[in-house]
């Protein structure tokens, strides 16, 4: 079988990256930074001559493959087969929250033990089997032919396996960095290194955000869940990106609440900002926080440290009614919907915290 050569790519950088949050199969966009190393990854291979392009059916990956893939004219084939590995349960946390929470099961994590899985998630044995096959089967496709691959960190430490032989339970001696080209090759049912990026010497892609000391700015918010699992989400017609602006966008949806005055607990600005913005009293404690998000954020343009807490209050449906809302409120606040959780992950509309779909069908289980 004639030699075919893959270079394989990990998907640029997302804000989950930057919390150290596990993604695994989990639909994450690309950040601001993740958008640049798509671009640099495409001048990169600029000089490169590719057959065929292939990449993991999530964004993160699909939307770095499509900035080396548009300027050639061909096409992103999406394979779902090239997904991260599921982490389960654990996807939507971060790593020092798992080690919090299910702090027997982490130190199996880190000893990479190929038979452990975090609950309902994959195994490295299973996970390897996966790629194994998927990667294979695309070599096989494509005799002779120079393939891009643009995948998941998991994905390409399975590959490098593949090509060296290490086992499973051996440390890489090379990190999977973000958007860089790596090489391996597929001749006679063998696979075989050529080359691997290492750190050194590279230059970082600069995100907008990098030499600058970001204001914070604490919000908080509410997840407002009705009886049968749906969510309230509010339209925001103000406080798009610029990069959001250039691609069509004039709004997006987002769980109602906002940021702290000076002086107010979270609490505090939540009870103000769930009456201002939809009428809603919360009289008692909102309870716990159940999830946290903190990262850089763009507000126009400007960019902030967010640090964003969230709560979950279970209600009756109601007809949002604001009540004294601010003059902000009166011009960029322009509606509300009850959405399910697969009108989320189906939807091509903006809608924010990055995975809500599967957050609310946490919360619901």
């Amino acid at each position: 079988m004639p030699r075919t050569l893959l270079c394989l790519a990990r998907h640029g950088e997302t804000n989950w990256n930057i919390e150290r949050r596990f993604q695994g199969q989990f639909d994450i966009a690309l950040n601001a930074r993740g958008r640049a190393q798509a671009q640099a990854l495409a001048r990169e291979l600029s000089d490169a001559a590719f057959d065929c392009v292939y990449s993991s059916d999530l964004s993160r990956a699909s939307v770095t493959a499509e900035a080396v893939a548009g300027p050639r004219g061909l096409p992103v084939i999406r394979q779902t087969d090239l997904r991260e590995k599921s982490d389960g349960v654990w996807q939507g946390h971060t790593h020092a929250e798992v080690q919090v929470i299910y702090a027997d099961l982490y130190p199996h994590y880190l000893s990479r033990n190929p038979d452990f899985a975090a609950p309902e998630g994959e195994t490295l044995h299973a996970f390897r089997d996966r790629i194994a096959a998927a990667l294979t089967r695309i070599a096989q496709l494509n005799p002779g032919r120079r393939v891009l691959l643009v995948a998941h960190a998991g994905v390409l430490d399975i590959a490098w396996r593949l090509a060296t032989g290490a086992d499973l339970s051996v440390k890489r001696e090379h990190p999977v960095l973000n958007a860089t080209p790596n090489w391996i090759a597929f001749e006679d049912g063998r696979w075989s290194l050529v080359d691997w990026a290492q750190p050194e010497g590279r230059a970082e892609v600069a995100a907008p955000w990098d030499g600058r000391h970001l204001p914070r700015r604490p919000a908080a918010r509410a997840l407002i869940v009705e009886p049968q699992g749906r969510i309230l989400l509010a339209r925001y017609a103000g406080g798009l990106s610029p990069h959001f602006i250039d691609l069509g966008h004039d709004h997006f949806w987002g769980t109602p609440g906002g940021a702290l005055r000076e002086g107010e607990s979270y609490p505090e600005a939540l009870k103000r900002e769930l009456f201002e913005e939809i009428g809603f009293e919360l009289v008692d404690h909102p309870g716990r926080v159940v999830a946290t998000r903190e990262f850089p954020m763009e507000l126009g343009d400007d960019w902030h440290q967010a640090i964003e807490r969230y709560y979950l209050i279970r209600t009756p449906m109601f007809d949002p009614a604001p009540q004294a809302p601010t003059p902000e409120e009166q011009t960029h606040l322009t509606g509300w919907r009850w959405w399910s959780r697969e009108e989320i992950a189906e939807s091509k509309e903006l809608i924010f915290p990055e995975g809500l779909a599967a957050l609310v069908g946490k919360l619901a289980g």
